[in-house]
């Protein structure tokens, strides 16, 4: 059954011979469709975003939005992007080879590196990610090897130092933290970004979090969330050598007033976040009920790491004025 245009012969429940708005769900893509089997029959089949998810309202990531064109299909081909035999890197390319010699071969490194530097020397990067269930069965798999047989402790996934979940800024320092709600970036005073370009590679959450709280249209969500402190359009904090799509972008939907570019030399930023905290520190600017409760010797952590802004300045090639403002904007009391 293939359907129709009136509102009763298509899934969608609209008049198809009508022409559709720009943010219909009326629609899809022609990588949200397939052809599969399924109880030994071909089926259609479309995946496509809800516009009813909270975190991504409708928006497609490349990923996400082929999860369709990537299940298994004789029909459209899809079989033949899908690996039959492990690769194994010999004579300067991947070549198929089966799976005895495979396993074999990550056998016998595994022991050569235990027997040279012990457990602690192995080191696995692992994939992760994956359309059409490919993520959950292959890290399932990958998982019962590491963790279950060899007990490894150092493992990285995906595009990040460490077995963790999707954690924007401090997973670079191996910081293995809780995930932050995306919808802290629709409630923040300023967005701190270090080295991330994220209209790029975190699109749906750039357009969908980050832009209503820069163009200010979440500020009746900031006003239900924070009562009476006064609210505003969001400002952002970006720390970059580059200049970036997503610096573009925001001074767009921002405003170039409420953008903070912070263009310092490469391989710096450990100097200008000692800076900030320093200053922070000095001016009070602190929740000394939290530190107090959550921490301990922040004293000595301060003294450890204490960085003046001109010493900041000095080795970051950024002005003392911006390093200035942006501490200022992150941690200035209202």
């Amino acid at each position: 059954y293939e359907g129709g245009t009136a509102p009763a012969d298509n899934a969608f429940g609209v008049d198809l011979a009508e022409q559709q708005g720009a943010d219909t769900p009326a629609w899809y893509a022609p990588s949200m469709y397939n052809i599969v089997r399924q109880d030994g029959r071909d089926v259609h089949i479309v995946i496509k975003p809800d516009q009813e998810c909270s975190v991504n309202s409708g928006l497609g990531s490349v990923r996400g939005a082929r999860i369709a064109e990537m299940s298994y299909s004789r029909q459209r081909n899809t079989q033949l992007q899908r690996l039959t035999d492990p690769l194994v890197w010999r004579y300067g390319q991947l070549q198929p080879t089966s799976w005895d010699d495979a396993l074999d071969l990550v056998a016998r490194v595994t022991s050569a590196v235990i027997a040279e530097q012990g457990e602690d020397g192995l080191f696995v990067s692992a994939f992760d990610h994956g359309g059409a269930g490919g993520g959950y069965e292959n890290t399932w798999g990958t998982g019962k090897l590491y963790f279950g047989a060899m007990k490894v402790k150092n493992i990285r996934i995906h595009n990040r130092p460490a077995y963790n979940s999707e954690v924007h800024g401090s997973r670079d320092m191996g910081v293995g933290e809780l995930n932050n709600c995306y919808e802290d970036a629709q409630l923040a005073d300023t967005i701190v970004a270090v080295g991330t370009n994220a209209l790029e590679t975190q699109t749906n959450y750039f357009l969908n979090h980050w832009v209503p709280n820069l163009r200010g249209t979440s500020l009746d969500k900031k006003k239900a969330e924070f009562g009476n402190e006064p609210v505003a359009q969001g400002r952002v904090v970006i720390v970059d050598p580059r200049r970036t799509v997503t610096i573009n972008a925001c001074e767009i939907e921002a405003g170039k007033d409420n953008v903070l570019h912070l263009a310092l030399n490469s391989g710096t930023d450990l100097a200008l976040f000692n800076a900030w905290f320093t200053y922070a520190a000095e001016k009070g600017w602190i929740d000394k009920t939290f530190i107090g409760a959550s921490t301990k010797d922040f004293d000595k952590a301060v003294a450890a790491n204490k960085v003046s802004i001109a010493e900041a300045a000095k080795i970051t090639g950024l002005s003392e004025a911006d390093i200035v403002k942006a501490v200022t904007w992150i941690a200035e009391p209202k």
